[in-house]
Order: C-alpha cells, then sequence, then structure tokens
C-alpha cells in the first residue's frame, strides 16, 4: 500500500490504489521507452529495415538485368503478339463481340419494359395456363 501510515481498522481506498497504480505502470512505460536502450532498439530496427529495403531493390535490379529474364520476357511479348495476329484470337474477339452485343440488346429490352407505363403489356408477357381443366379463382 501507498498509505503506510493508514491505521489497521481504516478499509483502505481501492479506487486511490489503482489510480496510484495506473500512474506508477505509466511512468515505469514512461521511462522504459524513452531510455537510451529504447533509442538504440529504435536506431537498430530503423537500420535493420533500411538495409532489407536495399538488398531487395538490389535483388530486383540484378533479376530485370539478368538476360535470361530479358529472353523470357521478350518471348512472352512475340508470343503474345502472335497469338493476336492469329486466328483463334480473332475468332475469340469476334465470338465476345457478339455475345455482348446480344448482351447489350437484352438489356436494352429489359430496360425498355422497366420503363413502359403501367397500364402497357404485362413485363412478364403472356400467362400460359398449366391445367386447362381447373375453373378460374
Amino acid at each position: 500500500m501507498s498509505q503506510p501510515d493508514q491505521q489497521p481498522d481504516q478499509t483502505p481506498d481501492l479506487g486511490a490504489e489503482l489510480r496510484e497504480l495506473g500512474q506508477q505502470i505509466e511512468a515505469a512505460l514512461r521511462t522504459a521507452l524513452e531510455s537510451e536502450r529504447a533509442r538504440q532498439l529504435q536506431q537498430e530496427l530503423l537500420n535493420g529495415l533500411r538495409t532489407i529495403g536495399e538488398q531487395v531493390q538490389a535483388a530486383v535490379k540484378a533479376i530485370a538485368d539478368d538476360p535470361r529474364v530479358q529472353e523470357l520476357a521478350e518471348r512472352g511479348q512475340q508470343t503474345l503478339h502472335q497469338f493476336q495476329q492469329s486466328q483463334a484470337a480473332h475468332d475469340l474477339q469476334q465470338t465476345l463481340a457478339q455475345g455482348i452485343a446480344q448482351l447489350n440488346d437484352q438489356l436494352a429490352e429489359f430496360i425498355k419494359r422497366l420503363q413502359s407505363p403501367a397500364g402497357g403489356e404485362p413485363a412478364t408477357g403472356e400467362t400460359t395456363r398449366l391445367d386447362p381443366n381447373k375453373d378460374d379463382f
């Protein structure tokens, strides 16, 4: 307890003790964070991160400068160019364009039906009776 002069028959003030404990913890943490060792650790961490960044940049540059990687990139470009010039690419592009055109037509029709006045034709079309023997309700 922080109050040694308190009489034995008095009840300790729990709230005051908890507040003092919180202040002591805060002071301890603040002292630890402001200590020279904490500053050293922070500087070491920053230096380590800087070194890692430099190493990653060097590795990326080495990979980019590697003739094998450059050759692979050139081959990829050639293959892409050949595919773009091929009949398969032309057919794929034509099929995609037709499909998108059909989708656009269907969406336009749907929008037209949504925008039509309520007194017009039903938006779902004509109703087909499933059981012709049943009477209407």
